[in-house]
C-alpha cells in the first residue's frame, strides 16, 4: 500500500513537471524577442525561441551549432553579435547589432543583451535580441525634425541680424540729421527754438527705443541659434551683485529708492559669465525700478549646499495671473503694461542666458503688490 502510495506521488510530481514546463516552453516561445542560451566553454547553442523564424531561420540553423565552428562568411555576418557575447561573461552588456534576414541584404537593427548564469555545474549566455526598428525609425525622424528646426533658426538669425543692420543705417542719418538741426536752432528765438527742440526730443527718444529694440532682436537671435559666447569663471557673486547695484542704480536713482542687498548661508563662489549675468540683472533690476513708483527694492542672496538663489524683489503694479506663464516668450508684455515702454524681448533674453548656465528662473507675482524674480543657478557649472 506504501509502495503505491509512493508511485502515486512520484507521478502527480511528474505529471506537475510537465506541466510545469509546458507551461515555461510555450511562454519561452510566445514572446517577441529572439533568447537563446550559450554554452560558455563549447561555444554551442542549446536552446533558441520560435522568434528566430521572423528572421527566415529555423531553429535548426542555430540550436546545437557552435560558434566556434561557424564557416568564416557566416561568422562574418554575426561578428559583432559574438563578438560582444564573448565579452559579457563577469557582467550583463547591451548593444546594438544588425542581423541580416536569411537569403537577402536587409538587416535588422536589434538591441542584444546578455547576462552571464551558472546552471548544473555549467556556465552559460542568456542572450536576448529585442527588435529596435521602429524606435531607429523614430529616432531618425526625430533627428530630421530637429536638423530642419536648426536650419529655420540659422536662418532666421541670418534674416534678423540682416534686417536689424539694415534698420542701423536708417536710424543713424537720422541720429545724425537731429543733430546737425539742433545745432541751426541755436541762432532761432527762444520761442521757436522750444517748439523745435520738444520734437526733436521726441525723436530722439524713439530712435533711442528702435536702437534698443534692434540690440534685443540680435541678442536674442543669437541665443536661439547657441552663437551666444558663454564663458564662465568662477567669481564672487555677491560682489558682483554689490557692484551692479552701486555703479548702476544705488547711485543713480533718488536716496528714498535704493536696493537693498542681503545674503544668507555660507558665501561660496560661483561659476558664472559676468556680461550675461551683468545683463540679467540689470534688464530685471530695471523692471523692478519701471514698474514700481515708490518703495525699496529687496535683493536676497541665498547660499544653499549646491545652489546659489537670488530673488529680486519690487513692490510695484504686479503681474496679472493670466500673464505670467507667458512672460519669457519673445515680445510679450503683460495686459497692464501698454502705458509703460518696453520691447517684451527682456525676459526673454534673460531666460536664454539663464538656461546657458544651466539655471532656473521663476516669477511669482500679485496684482497690486509687487513681484519677486528668483534665479537658482548651481555653484558649479564648469
Amino acid at each position: 500500500m506504501i509502495q503505491e502510495e509512493i508511485l502515486l506521488h512520484n507521478l502527480l510530481n511528474s505529471k506537475g513537471l510537465i506541466h510545469q514546463y509546458d507551461k515555461l516552453n510555450t511562454i519561452f516561445n510566445s514572446v517577441r524577442e529572439i533568447i537563446f542560451t550559450v554554452d560558455i566553454e563549447t561555444g554551442y547553442i542549446e536552446d533558441i525561441n520560435d522568434s528566430i523564424t521572423k528572421l527566415g531561420y529555423q531553429k535548426e540553423d542555430w540550436e546545437k551549432q557552435s560558434f566556434k565552428n561557424w564557416p568564416l562568411a557566416r561568422k562574418k555576418i554575426f561578428f559583432s553579435l559574438v563578438k560582444h557575447g564573448s565579452k559579457s561573461t563577469t557582467e550583463a552588456t547591451s548593444t546594438k547589432v544588425l542581423i541580416p534576414i536569411k537569403n537577402t541584404d536587409k538587416k535588422v537593427p536589434y538591441e542584444f543583451s546578455t547576462v552571464y548564469y551558472s546552471f548544473d555545474g555549467k556556465n552559460y549566455l542568456l542572450c536576448v535580441l529585442r527588435d529596435i526598428t521602429e524606435q531607429e525609425k523614430l529616432l531618425q525622424e526625430l533627428e530630421q525634425a530637429l536638423q530642419k528646426e536648426r536650419e529655420l533658426n540659422e536662418l532666421r538669425s541670418s534674416f534678423v541680424s540682416m534686417a536689424s543692420h539694415q534698420f542701423r543705417t536708417p536710424l543713424t542719418i537720422i541720429q545724425s540729421g537731429i543733430e546737425i538741426m539742433d545745432m541751426y536752432l541755436e541762432d532761432m528765438p527762444a520761442e521757436k527754438k522750444i517748439r523745435f527742440q520738444k520734437q526733436f526730443s521726441r525723436i530722439q527718444g524713439e530712435l533711442e527705443r528702435l536702437q534698443t529694440l534692434m540690440n534685443d532682436v540680435l541678442v536674442l537671435g543669437k541665443a536661439d541659434v547657441s552663437r551666444t559666447p558663454f564663458h564662465p569663471k568662477q567669481n564672487n557673486i555677491v560682489a558682483f551683485l554689490e557692484q551692479i547695484i552701486q555703479n548702476k542704480y544705488n547711485n543713480r536713482y533718488a536716496k528714498e529708492r535704493s536696493v537693498i542687498l542681503t545674503t544668507e548661508g555660507k558665501s561660496q563662489p560661483v561659476f558664472y559669465d559676468e556680461k550675461l549675468l551683468d545683463h540679467v540683472f540689470e534688464n530685471i533690476l530695471s523692471n523692478a525700478y519701471k514698474y514700481s513708483n515708490t518703495g525699496n527694492i529687496d535683493t536676497k542672496v541665498l547660499f544653499e549646499y549646491d545652489n546659489v538663489i537670488i530673488s529680486i524683489t519690487d513692490y510695484g503694479i504686479g503681474i496679472p495671473e493670466n500673464d505670467l506663464v507667458h512672460l519669457f516668450q519673445p515680445f510679450y508684455r503683460a495686459s497692464n503694461t501698454d502705458e509703460i515702454q518696453g520691447t517684451g524681448l527682456g525676459l526673454a533674453i534673460v531666460k536664454e542666458f539663464i538656461d546657458l548656465h544651466q539655471g532656473q528662473i521663476f516669477v511669482i507675482s500679485e496684482l497690486g503688490k509687487g513681484t519677486t524674480v528668483t534665479i537658482s543657478l548651481p555653484l558649479n557649472n564648469k
